[in-house]
């Protein structure tokens, strides 16, 4: 699959500060070179972490984020990839110290999206529409529906089967993406965190008007772009109200465009990635 990301409003308009990229890993099928190209432009303690993975598929989507991260720090703060420190805090969020840039990536599937900001939190969270569990719908939702307001449940659970998982999808980016922008991760009582959309999502466009709520009170400064793309739900959190941006779609040559070896070459990490199956069968 080929995903050409559409412009997303007329008025929108982009800086170099502020990026939104989309990478397909479904039809990169990554040579020992370009394997080699890849982990030798990130740091040490990503390539290992990365080279933990079973499966290439999830290799792929990791390796691509951390090169989205080293990309957008340096063309933006203008600095060479081998002066970058990304460190990770207590929630496993990377960042880096002493910048005022602000970055977030997330995956699924086959797609993996990055979003970029200057003086503005960020997160994003990516999720395709479609059930994959090993449990059924019912059981899958019991399980889950603690994380939910009871506002919420009745949203999600009207409509259809597909419309169920559609919007159980939405909601949990909506989730996501403010826990991430906020920097606690999964650690705080979603329940307490309310999601009130106004109208459904658009193909093709951006939704900008769901309503968030923490312990009953409406979060005025936290904004939400929902996007749905053929059957993946995209959503970017920021703490101002600030327009959605265009999505990029980027090849693997315009992600190592700038890219500079920062670790040694390492034939036995090649070797190792591709003896690996791509996914679970």
């Amino acid at each position: 699959m080929y995903i050409i990301i559409k412009k997303i409003l007329q008025s929108s308009m982009s800086s170099p500060n502020r990026v939104r990229w989309v990478f397909d890993c479904e039809n990169w099928f990554p040579s020992k070179n370009e394997w080699s190209h890849a982990f030798r432009s990130i740091q040490s303690e990503e390539k290992e972490r990365i080279g933990r993975f079973v499966f290439k598929r999830d290799a792929k989507s990791s390796i691509i984020g951390q090169l989205m991260i080293m990309k957008y720090l340096s063309e933006t703060a203008c600095v060479p990839w081998s002066n970058i420190k990304i460190k990770r805090d207590t929630n496993n969020k990377p960042f880096i110290e002493d910048c005022n840039l602000n970055f977030n990536v997330s995956h699924d599937e086959s797609l993996v999206v990055f979003a970029g900001e200057k003086n503005t939190s960020v997160g994003v969270d990516i999720m395709r529409n479609h059930y994959k569990g090993g449990k059924s719908l019912s059981e899958f939702f019991r399980l889950m529906h603690r994380n939910f307001s009871l506002k919420e449940w009745d949203y999600i659970n009207n409509g259809t089967e597909k419309q169920k998982i559609n919007t159980f999808y939405r909601f949990w980016c909506l989730k996501e993406s403010y826990v991430k922008a906020i920097g606690t991760g999964l650690t705080i009582n979603l329940r307490n965190v309310c999601f009130v959309p106004k109208q459904d999502l658009k193909k093709n466009d951006f939704v900008t008007d769901t309503e968030l709520y923490v312990n009953n009170e409406v979060m005025h400064n936290w904004v939400f772009h929902e996007y749905l793309y053929h059957d993946y739900t995209i959503t970017v959190c920021l703490n101002r109200n600030i327009h959605p941006i265009e999505f990029k779609m980027l090849s693997f040559n315009e992600l190592i465009y700038n890219a500079e070896y920062i670790t040694e070459d390492d034939e036995n990490y090649c070797n190792i990635f591709m003896a690996k199956e791509n996914q679970p069968k």
